[in-house]
């Protein structure tokens, strides 16, 4: 008996700190996904991203500020052009109050929502694929570290947007980590939509909700994590770029 518990104590993984979860995931997200799988845990790198999402967006709404971004979304919609510049600058100061409340609250239940939306199709999907002992506790978990390089992307955000010129800041596309970033103002809405989702942090975020996945549904093998992963990412860039198509 003394031998067997032995054997299974040695088998699991050395317990991680929160903090070596925090910064592995950057560094050893295979060893903070293995930590995971038996002591799933989610709550810091959520608050971690919350936070992040809420100073990003306080530092929007005081260094660039609502009304240039609004003003930058007319500039860019061939139909809200139609309108006189009187009409336009109405509906501005009309607007500018209510997106900035909702972006906080966007940033609040958004970032919530997506997270679990996120875990609850992956677990469903992995479930499908074979691995049917999996909890969504561990699934939401292995969300939410392998979610935090888009709080390093806020991060690299918020230095561009402290330095750099305000007018220039455009905060759906801050950087220039995928073809969208260059491409001017006069190309097709659905291009530029297809073109930002080919971003370096999105498909290094799919590599780490795979390793996650695969780890903690032990069933599934990184390979077929990937594919499941990817083809679901793909098919909401669809549905996002016909949305710009049709839209605008």
């Amino acid at each position: 008996m003394s031998t067997s518990n032995g054997v299974a104590e040695a088998e699991q993984p050395h317990a991680m700190s929160e903090w070596g979860r925090l910064f592995g995931i950057f560094w050893e997200p295979g060893a903070v996904f293995k930590d995971l799988a038996v002591r799933p845990r989610w709550l810091a790198p959520f608050a971690l991203l919350i936070a992040m999402g809420l100073i990003y967006t306080y530092a929007f709404s005081q260094i660039v500020g609502w009304q240039a971004f609004l003003e930058r979304e007319f500039a860019r919609n061939p139909r809200l052009q139609q309108m006189s510049t009187e009409m336009q600058r109405q509906i501005i100061q009309q607007q500018k109050g209510i997106v900035e409340v909702m972006s906080y609250v966007g940033t609040l239940a958004g970032t919530a929502v997506a997270l679990l939306a996120v875990a609850g199709v992956m677990l469903l999907a992995f479930r499908m694929a074979g691995s049917t002992e999996t909890t969504f506790r561990q699934f939401f978990g292995a969300t939410c570290y392998a979610w935090l390089p888009f709080a390093l992307y806020q991060g690299l955000s918020l230095v561009v947007m402290t330095y750099g010129r305000p007018e220039d800041f455009d905060l759906k596309n801050p950087l220039p980590f995928n073809p969208g970033w260059f491409l001017d103002t006069t190309s097709p809405a659905w291009l530029v939509s297809l073109a930002s989702s080919l971003d370096l942090f999105s498909f290094w975020v799919i590599g780490l909700l795979a390793l996650g996945y695969s780890t903690v549904a032990a069933k599934v093998k990184f390979g077929r994590a990937v594919a499941v992963v990817a083809g679901t990412w793909a098919l909401f860039v669809l549905a996002k770029t016909g949305w710009a198509a049709i839209f605008g």
